[in-house]
């Protein structure tokens, strides 16, 4: 255990507290430095897919290193590079062909908000600078990505960023708490058509682009929009010349069992963003995806275009990283995988809903799997924020050997509980067996600890 005092760390997840030391992971699980064993229900941050200890990964860094360690991006490109730039590409929906290599979500959603000015200042409309998002939307720490975001969780602490920069927002499609008090599909998608009246209210000319997770991920815990949401956003995004990001950091590289989660819908993005999954963390890299129609304003332009791409951007051996997890990805048809040990994951949650009041919502797709606490299965009466549920769920399991995440509020209130599940790709089903009897031990002493009085559904 790293107390506070003996670290020189700048941790600021857990500044005031002590901090367990990992020492090795296996697959699916992590070990500390005290010998306990931890399965990790969240990969890591929805970060890794391929496990831990993938021989082929340690030997692609090492292949790579005697190469090549960097370059200048402005004056050289690389072998992984223009290799991983193709199979992104061949993994891409229709009409995506180009991309960017960066080293975070952050960065990526920053990029992605700089190619959306510089398309629409190209083509004569410098006015239009806007992004409107999600409430309960987050895509990042940098400034800008901040003032995007609509989680209450980055807002309540960044305030100021967020006044500052006053990018709109609009509600999230969440049927089971919906913040209209409708229900799909007699409510004609009003989540979707908010976008309209949003776009319409700051004035089309300053609106460059609307930014969505396909799936809301952290912030959200895998909130799954109905039928038909992302193809009004895609008419809408085309009606108002407004550029459609798809924030794909989470969902992207087959955790939802598909490639891209953009394509459990019929709609085509101008923009992907997607990082976590890209290198399984075995690397930091990061890739933004961009549309054939944006990229040939581009092509055409005649003055020297000042996009910034970042010192890291296209790093020879995260890029050799990053081909060797798809390859291994594809290789061992692990999207695929994923989708199928998605659906029993996620029946067996839904089975510890049967059991367990405390859960009222069981969401998601492929291994992306949410969980929402509510007072009443019925009426789905979120907790107050003063019991603080999701911290002591996340406290609770580690202590029992399982790693969660978990975040906060519901729309613009604070209040609510939920986790997000996301374990690596090659979790077997009596990993997933263990996970939920550790979740359900968990959530009966969360609930003995604090006194929960639980209604179940009538």
């Amino acid at each position: 255990m790293m107390k506070k005092v003996e670290s020189h760390v700048f941790n600021t997840a857990r500044w005031h507290n002590t901090c367990k030391v990992a020492e090795y992971g296996e697959g699916a699980y992590v070990y500390d430095s005290e010998g306990k064993c931890y399965l990790d229900a969240i990969g890591g941050t929805h970060v890794i897919s391929i496990g831990h200890g993938v021989p082929e990964i340690a030997e692609a860094i090492a292949e790579q290193t005697r190469k090549l360690c960097f370059l200048h991006k402005a004056q050289f490109t690389c072998e992984p590079q223009e290799k991983l730039a193709d199979t992104v590409v061949e993994m891409a929906p229709e009409e995506m062909d180009r991309v960017g290599f960066v080293t975070s979500g952050s960065t990526a959603n920053e990029m992605a908000y700089q190619v959306a000015l510089l398309y629409h200042q190209l083509r004569g409309k410098v006015r239009k600078s806007k992004i409107i998002s999600r409430w309960h939307g987050y895509h990042g720490h940098t400034v800008a990505t901040i003032g995007m975001s609509g989680s209450m969780f980055v807002k309540g602490s960044n305030l100021p960023i967020c006044e500052a920069l006053k990018f709109p927002r609009i509600q999230p499609p969440h049927c089971y708490q919906c913040p209209y008090g409708l229900t799909y599909p007699s409510c004609e998608l009003a989540c979707a058509k908010e976008l309209a009246r949003t776009i319409e209210q700051e004035k089309p000319d300053t609106v460059a682009a609307f930014i969505a997770e396909p799936i809301i991920g952290g912030a959200g815990s895998a909130i799954v929009p109905p039928p038909g949401y992302y193809e009004t956003i895609r008419k809408i995004c085309d009606f108002y010349d407004v550029l459609f990001i798809s924030e794909e950091v989470l969902t992207g590289f087959g955790r939802t069992g598909k490639n891209f989660g953009i394509q459990h819908w019929k709609a085509i993005p101008d923009i992907i963003t997607a990082t976590k999954g890209l290198s399984s963390g075995y690397a930091p890299i990061g890739a933004v995806i961009v549309r054939q129609k944006v990229r040939e304003i581009f092509d055409r332009a005649t003055e020297n275009i000042a996009l910034s791409l970042f010192t890291y951007a296209g790093h020879p051996i995260s890029c050799a990283v990053a081909l060797a997890v798809l390859k291994y990805i594809s290789k061992h048809n692990l999207i695929e995988r994923c989708g199928t040990m998605g659906k029993y994951l996620k029946t067996q949650l839904q089975k510890l809903r049967e059991r367990e009041p405390l859960i009222g919502n069981v969401r998601g797709e492929g291994l992306l799997v949410g969980l929402e606490f509510v007072q009443n299965q019925d009426t789905h009466k979120p907790f107050p924020r003063s019991l603080h549920i999701t911290e002591t769920i996340m406290k609770t399991g580690l202590e029992n050997g399982l790693i969660l995440r978990g975040r906060f509020g519901t729309g613009t209130g604070l209040d609510g509980d939920h986790i997000l599940i996301s374990p690596p790709f090659i979790i077997t089903e009596s990993e997933c067996d263990e996970l939920v009897s550790k979740l359900e031990l968990t959530l009966k002493q969360v609930k003995q600890s604090l006194n929960l009085v639980v209604c179940t559904q009538l």
